[in-house]
């Protein structure tokens, strides 16, 4: 006693007398509180509990399940953008961009165990893919084949009256769910199939209570797909898209939560097996109620030295050896509110910083001569207008003999009379002896945009004498790079053509700055693929066919930018820090903006070198091998917490990702691989010692017994005690 005295006195005594009166008096109200009223309310509490954690769990999946909703859409976007069905579209019969469209949509589908397939609609009688089964029109409707079963698939209604949307849509013979994400280019239809039994399985691996039935229902409560042996669904309340919907009358608890348009998940728990946790925490409860009544105080000084003593060394970490008068709390209380207070400047910080690096990559793409920008117009590029539309012209010098200087001039007198008003504007790409190039963005209202274009450049060109070449028009910066090469290629091809607009020209196959689309397509694939030493050598084959021609400063900066913009993406979706390559990156791009590629091919060259390096060593160190899972489950399995979000939160990975794992490492579901591990382990207890089942229903980290027993038997045919005796499997 007297070395604990000693101990103590070396703390703030205000402090260790407030813990110390705490930490008594809540044992003895907890204690009083038992005594009196525990018996009639642990049941309504217990329940109370476990509904709270069913709830957080139900909320937890719902957030889950949206994150793997958003993954969709940003492989929607992705897809809505890919360079191969770009091409398919202005080349329907190919057969070879067909099969690299198929390929890169089964890349996406083996990304996200969400999705079972991804189908592509060219409307008006054009290509229709399907990346893993069969999908054909017949008499103007589109049909689907799964397993030999077929179903017609509305497109015509669904994808263009319900964007966004899941759709249920079944016959007698086969169901689906259906994701239509909105696609502004009307020319086509791009949508998911959904794994309703996907949905299902993880939800049955984040929930460790049990349960008696899990249902994927529509807004009809219609049974999509289900576990369980119920299959008339009451309803949990009135359907209600923003929330958890709770129905506890009779003898389930039913829950129904909205996880997107027309799709809900329901859940039901029988009020037996709550109650028989709760007679069981019951007798529990009161054994370690009774045990610390007895050695209460002796618990309390103890307890006092443990929890105390961090905190005190945690706040000379913070505040220092200084004697402060305030009482502990009130320092830690202090130095955490600094903390946080750094940490929302830092976020600002890092909030600018990212405003910065936006402007830095569209400086990149569209500011080679330095003009300057305002920040409206680049969120206009950027977020882009309804209806807005980007073109390039390549301006040529005129006969007369009239220096460019001029000729940039008079173009950008001539554009702001055209348009007066706010809605467009017009950016200089480069300029030459010869000829000069600007990016027009036309804003407004206008209907034809591209015609009116023409008209007024037929004005223009009477006007000046300059030889005009017009690009096709495009809704996105990223086609900025392909716009450019078709104005080139237009005036190119034109000759001596007064004016030459590229949609008028069938001038595709006689490109001088074909954009590398498929190389760049290819070399993303083999990022994503993980195969860095071929995606070494796609590097440098990018510098060897620039070092081989004479490309515009404009082209080269583009090729590189996008190169090194794949190879960043590629490391986000990798989680790969940016901490990690922050200023390699910043660097690389440095020497694309600010200097020629003759300048600064071999730096720039040797850091794309490093950034695979990097991304490969760095990938290494966050891969979890199949060991290191096993060994966690074999250490873990005896907790009844065990599951598939609390094996997520050790690892740092997402719950998808770690579902994607355990299938892939195990050939079985995360709940299969752990039941039949508990079972073998059980049979082990049963051959070999004589403990009670009960005992080893626990040990083995099942906490019903009477649904253990139950489980066995179902997989066994025999129940334990008939196992333990020797009866034949």
């Amino acid at each position: 006693m007297e070395k604990i005295r000693k101990r103590f006195e070396k703390i703030n005594s205000p402090t260790l007398l407030k813990y110390f009166l705490s930490y008594f008096f809540l044992l003895s109200f907890l204690l009083l509180c038992f005594f009196i009223a525990f018996r009639n309310q642990l049941r309504t509490a217990y329940s109370t509990s476990r509904d709270t954690s069913i709830q957080e769990k139900l909320i937890l999946f719902q957030q889950s399940f949206n994150n793997d909703l958003d993954h969709v859409f940003n492989i929607h976007y992705n897809l809505s953008n890919n360079s191969n069905l770009k091409m398919l579209r202005h080349s329907p019969g190919s057969t070879w961009y067909s099969s690299l469209s198929i390929s890169d949509m089964r890349e996406f589908v083996s990304a996200n165990p969400l999705v079972s397939d991804i189908v592509y609609i060219q409307n008006n009688g054009g290509n229709i893919l399907a990346c893993k089964n069969y999908i054909y029109q017949s008499k103007g409707e589109y049909y689907f084949s799964l397993n030999q079963k077929t179903l017609k698939i509305p497109v015509g209604r669904y994808g263009h009256d319900n964007k966004n949307s899941i759709v249920y849509v079944k016959n007698q013979d086969l169901s689906l769910l259906l994701l239509f994400p909105s696609v502004s280019n009307k020319k086509y239809e791009l949508f998911y199939i959904i794994d309703a039994d996907e949905i299902i399985t993880r939800f049955n691996n984040m929930l460790s209570e049990e349960i008696s039935g899990v249902y994927l229902t529509d807004g009809e409560n219609n049974i999509i797909s289900a576990s369980g042996e119920q299959r008339v669904i009451p309803l949990a309340g009135q359907m209600n898209l923003f929330g958890l919907q709770k129905n506890d009358e009779g003898d389930e608890i039913i829950y129904t939560l909205p996880l997107h348009s027309n799709l809900y998940l329901t859940v039901c728990f029988s009020k037996d097996i709550l109650l028989q946790y709760a007679s069981k925490a019951f007798i529990n409860m009161y054994m370690v109620f009774a045990a610390a009544g007895c050695v209460g105080l002796l618990l309390i000084l103890f307890g006092m030295r443990l929890t105390y003593s961090p905190l005190h060394r945690l706040s000379k970490k913070f505040i220092g050896a200084d004697n402060d008068s305030r009482g502990l709390v009130s320092q830690l209380d202090s130095a955490f509110s600094s903390a946080l207070l750094e940490q929302k400047k830092m976020q600002e910080k890092i909030d600018k910083y990212h405003s910065i690096m936006k402007e830095s990559v569209l400086d990149t793409i569209v500011n080679e001569n330095g003009e300057e920008i305002t920040s409206e117009n680049m969120d206009r590029l950027f977020n882009g207008e309804p209806g807005s539309l980007m073109f390039v012209i390549k301006i040529s010098s005129p006969e007369n003999g009239e220096g460019m200087d001029s000729v940039t001039r008079n173009f950008r007198n001539f554009f702001l009379r055209t348009f007066p008003n706010n809605d467009s504007f017009c950016i200089r790409l480069e300029m030459t002896a010869e000829y000069c190039s600007y990016l027009i963005y036309y804003g407004g209202q206008d209907q034809d945009k591209i015609n009116v274009l023409k008209y007024l450049l037929n004005d223009y060109y009477k006007d000046s004498g300059c030889r005009i070449a017009l690009s096709n028009g495009s809704s996105s910066p990223l086609d900025i790079p392909n716009l450019y090469a078709n104005a080139m290629q237009a005036g190119n091809y034109g000759g001596t053509c007064e004016i030459a607009f590229f949609d008028e020209m069938d001038v595709q196959g006689d490109s001088t700055y074909k954009y590398p689309y498929q190389e760049l397509s290819s070399f993303a694939s083999l990022l994503n693929q993980l195969k860095f030493q071929e995606a070494g050598t796609a590097v440098r084959q990018f510098f060897h066919t620039l070092d081989q021609s004479d490309f515009p400063a404009f082209y080269s900066r583009s090729v590189l930018t996008e190169v090194l913009t794949t190879i960043i993406t590629s490391m986000n979706q990798q989680n790969i820090k940016f901490s990690a390559y922050n200023n390699i990156y910043f660097e690389t791009l440095y020497y694309i903006r600010s200097f020629t590629y003759e300048q600064k091919s071999e730096d720039i060259r040797n850091h794309f070198m490093l950034l695979l390096t990097l991304f490969e060593n760095e990938l290494s160190n966050l891969t979890i091998k199949s060991g290191e899972l096993q060994e966690f489950i074999e250490q873990s399995y005896t907790s009844t917490d065990l599951s598939i979000a609390m094996m997520a939160e050790k690892f740092h990975v997402s719950i998808a990702y770690m579902s994607y794992l355990c299938k892939k490492y195990f050939n079985e579901n995360f709940s299969d691989y752990l039941w039949n591990l508990r079972v073998h382990k059980s049979k082990e207890l049963l051959r070999n010692t004589s403990k009670p089942i009960e005992e080893i229903c626990l040990e083995v980290g099942y906490e019903n017994v009477s649904s253990f027993r139950r489980k066995f038997k179902k997989e066994l045919g025999i129940t334990p005690s008939q196992y333990r005796n020797g009866v034949e499997e």
